[in-house]
């Protein structure tokens, strides 16, 4: 069973009372820690790895939008309060769901699907990206390139030669209308007759790049650029 690690913030301990006694019926989900002081429920969020948060709002020293904005990106929140003039603040930061007080267990089961809904839809998204696929056209046939397979793409005037490993296509494509299709995935512009996957590179100087076993050529134009981002990105 997929287990939820979730938190509990409150300056009132009968409102964090209710959410463990609703919570007892969900079972995938843990709960890892409760807080009444939101300064300590900020330390523990920079130290720990928490998959959901129920905070109040209106709390002392750091409030539950202060604890939203400053929280790890991965960590997703739902907002419980007494005052309904936060609703329009909270839904602004992106949260799961907003919770007025006294909360119904109808109304927080809601909230529940929604965050396992949300959940769903970012798994399902993130596997997708990782077995991205295409096809393109040779001949008569249509032929499907799994884009983590790609070495590096060649511009031939209309037509593009993808390689990966020992293999290689060739599609009725420019090089640009490629690289724009697989910018998303991290495939950059080094030559204006060549699109790689910056991940694949093994070894970089100012005239080439190492993909795997292949020496790709660096253009003069693209040097400065792609020397910043592969140091950017301490490649």
């Amino acid at each position: 069973m997929q287990k939820y690690k979730t938190i509990l913030v409150d300056d009132e301990p009968l409102a964090i009372d209710v959410l463990i006694h609703y919570l007892k019926s969900f079972p995938e989900f843990e709960i890892v820690k409760t807080f009444t002081n939101s300064v300590e429920a900020f330390k523990f969020l920079h130290t720990e790895k928490i998959d959901l948060v129920f905070t109040d709002i209106a709390m002392p020293q750091i409030s539950g939008t202060e604890l939203v904005k400053l929280a790890q990106d991965k960590t997703q929140f739902v907002m419980v309060t007494s005052f309904s003039e936060y609703a329009i603040e909270s839904f602004e930061l992106n949260v799961i769901d907003y919770l007025l007080k006294p909360v119904s267990f109808e109304r927080f089961s809601k909230t529940i699907e929604r965050f396992k809904s949300s959940v769903t839809t970012s798994s399902l998204s993130t596997k997708q990206d990782e077995n991205a696929t295409f096809f393109i056209k040779e001949g008569d046939e249509f032929i499907k390139v799994v884009v983590e397979d790609i070495d590096y793409i060649e511009g031939m005037k209309d037509y593009a030669k993808i390689v990966c490993g020992k293999n290689y296509y060739l599609a009725l494509k420019t090089l640009k209308s490629i690289e724009e299709k697989l910018s998303s995935f991290g495939f950059i512009r080094i030559h204006k007759s060549f699109v790689i996957p910056i991940n694949k590179v093994i070894q970089y100087n100012s005239k080439s790049v190492l993909v795997n076993t292949h020496q790709i050529p660096v253009g003069n134009s693209y040097r400065n650029s792609l020397k910043k981002y592969l140091e950017e990105n301490k490649l």
